[in-house]
């Protein structure tokens, strides 16, 4: 796990120099305290690689990055981890091996198979390869998404990195407002890959790979991505038990040179992956607790922990978390609205004080059908269409409220099925961007299109599953863990996320994921070996209470920062709406946390250093 960028130039003019690649290094230092490097290579065109190493295999100098082949033909610089490399080293032998980390196998793999060997990996990665001989580029990313890769394209270059921010270094491309990815992020609190806020900056979509064979005739319509992982693709006669596929996951996982632990709420996916840890061997497993009730989770997790015997550390969230927004807007460099990264940033921080590594249950929603919005879109719209006025009147209370939750769903009874399903996770509506902005939104085409493409093929809780395994899951989800984490230099690694696994959930039916209740198969696969409340406890979700904090220990934050004279809203936004949402939120009117957050996160993430 570590950090990695770079630039590609193809103009005498404007030539790569190690100062530019340390600039673009300097922003990314957080992912990779244990050591770094630059490579140069000053032919035409010229490359050069910058890297930030977190030693957790191999901690050998001679396994640090940039890494080349020995006649010098292919480097490598690379960020995660290749779970199954010691199994490709075998099938790579004979050969004479500098180091027994996965970075050279994966090295040795690209030099030998090509974009072919992404076939063959299982891990979560994303890399840049440069063929010194061929003078092409190549840029690939994990199957789920769980390594970020962003990537810009000026007239004269192309620049890569980990974190968008790392780009900023480098002085050739465009860096406009992107409106259609401002509206997104209005919309769902985060930016849909390949857009950035920016228009010049580009991420690498999950489970694809992006090749320039020729940069001397270089054009932006050849970068064409190319996907060789569907999450959603039904394939046939998968029959392994989940039970196996899960325990294979997480033992493939448990590799490392460094401590490693897990991260545990006491809910169903992180009980799960601390149980098959458990069997490995000692384990020590994290949690965070709330003051208030409506959030706290300690409890459950400590049952679960005293259960399994594993040695168990709590830690707690106050509202003085504000101080650290800043520096979390800075390192997702796009505004990112789920506050669920502040408890993930706070546990992550107090991990990482015991270990390197951290095992997770990210993605058992997804692939489980855990959350409640999927058994809302299978009940028929039409009866409850008449109740959609009193509805509206019902969804402005506490987010977790079960009256604000009945009340949003019957709100949405009006509208067409893809936005119906949008509805219950998007922050702002159609109507509410459109009095919000200053110039006309542009339209959501993306979910409309992407929805109706699942639907010919599935039911509308397969569809919405799987909407989520390739929008909310990666976008959101992913993104949140790998930032949170990794500015504290921690690798979250998610068995979950195991493309085997991910392969045998996408055909479960509607009755395989709720029927008898949700997370059916986790529990008949697991039930006997936790305690019960595991199961039968209804689901808090990872949050914290933002909208008390917005209303008292953040007042004043929230007012300097919206309200500024040169704010990102005032120069976007029509001020007017901002002042009723706020004046209606501390008034306890309606509740408004999740707009003003969002609101609020993108003022920070415009902040010069953020």
């Amino acid at each position: 796990m570590c950090g990695i960028a770079g630039v590609v130039s193809w103009d005498r003019d404007l030539r790569i120099t190690r100062q530019h690649l340390a600039n673009m290094s300097a922003h990314i230092a957080h992912r990779g305290p244990d050591g770094h490097d630059l490579w140069l290579d000053d032919s035409e065109p010229q490359a050069g690689f910058a890297f930030r190493r977190l030693a957790v295999l191999d901690p050998d100098p001679r396994a640090m990055q940039p890494m080349s082949t020995p006649d010098g033909r292919f480097t490598l610089v690379f960020n995660g981890e290749i779970y199954n490399f010691r199994e490709l080293r075998t099938e790579l032998s004979p050969r004479d091996w500098r180091s027994t980390g996965d970075a050279e196998v994966l090295l040795h793999a690209l030099a030998t198979w090509g974009e072919g060997a992404l076939e063959k990996l299982n891990g979560m990665f994303a890399f840049a390869l440069w063929d010194a001989h061929a003078k092409s580029l190549l840029l690939a990313r994990d199957r789920m998404g769980q390594k970020p890769l962003y990537f810009t394209t000026g007239r004269r270059s192309m620049a890569f990195a980990s974190e968008r921010r790392a780009l900023e270094a480098w002085p050739d491309w465009e860096q406009e407002i992107d409106k259609t990815a401002l509206a997104d992020y209005l919309r769902l609190g985060c930016i849909a890959a390949p857009r950035t806020l920016l228009t010049g900056a580009h991420q690498l979509l999950p489970g694809h790979y992006l090749k320039i064979d020729r940069f001397d005739n270089f054009a932006q319509e050849s970068l064409v991505q190319m996907r060789y992982f569907d999450p959603n693709a039904l394939i046939p006669n998968l029959t392994t038990s989940f039970r196996t596929l899960i325990e294979r996951a997480v033992s493939r996982q448990l590799v490392s040179d460094v401590p490693l632990g897990v991260f545990l709420s006491g809910g169903v996916d992180s009980s799960v992956i601390a149980l098959c840890a458990r069997k490995s061997g000692a384990v020590k497993t994290f949690s965070i607790g709330f003051d208030d009730p409506r959030y706290d989770e300690s409890a459950y997790a400590r049952e679960v922990a005293e259960h399994l015997g594993t040695e168990h550390h709590e830690f707690r969230v106050t509202p003085g978390i504000a101080s650290d927004l800043a520096a979390l807007a800075g390192v997702f460099g796009d505004p990112f609205a789920d506050s669920s990264a502040l408890p993930t940033h706070y546990l992550a921080r107090e991990t990482r004080k015991h270990v390197t590594v951290a095992l997770s249950g990210d993605g058992g929603d997804e692939l489980f059908g855990g959350y409640d919005r999927y058994r809302a879109i299978g009940i028929p719209a039409r009866l409850f269409r008449p109740l959609a006025p009193v509805g509206r009147r019902f969804a402005r209370g506490h987010p977790k409220s079960r009256l604000t939750r009945l009340g949003r769903f019957l709100a949405s009874a009006s509208y067409p099925q893809a936005l119906r399903y949008r509805s219950y996770i998007q922050i702002f509506s159609d109507s509410q961007i459109k009095l919000l902005c200053r110039e006309p939104a542009p339209p959501d085409g993306n979910w409309a299109r992407a929805w109706s493409e699942l639907r010919r093929t599935r039911g509308p809780v397969e569809a919405a599953v799987a909407m989520d395994r390739t929008h909310y899951l990666p976008d959101d989800l992913l993104t949140k863990v790998d930032r949170a984490a990794m500015l504290h230099a921690l690798e979250v690694r998610s068995p979950f996320m195991d493309h085997e696994l991910i392969q045998r959930a996408a055909g479960l039916s509607r009755t395989e994921l709720l029927g008898g209740g949700k997370k059916r198969v986790l529990r008949h696969a697991f039930s006997g070996d936790l305690p019960e409340s595991v199961f039968a406890r209804p689901k808090m979700g990872f949050a914290v209470p933002i909208g008390d904090w917005l209303r008292t220990s953040w007042r004043t934050m929230l007012h300097d920062h919206l309200f500024a004279s040169t704010s990102f809203a005032r120069q976007h936004f029509n001020m007017p709406v901002i002042e009723h949402l706020v004046a209606g939120h501390e008034s306890g009117r309606a509740d408004q946390s999740q707009r003003l957050y969002a609101l609020l996160m993108l003022e920070l993430s415009q902040l010069p250093g953020a």
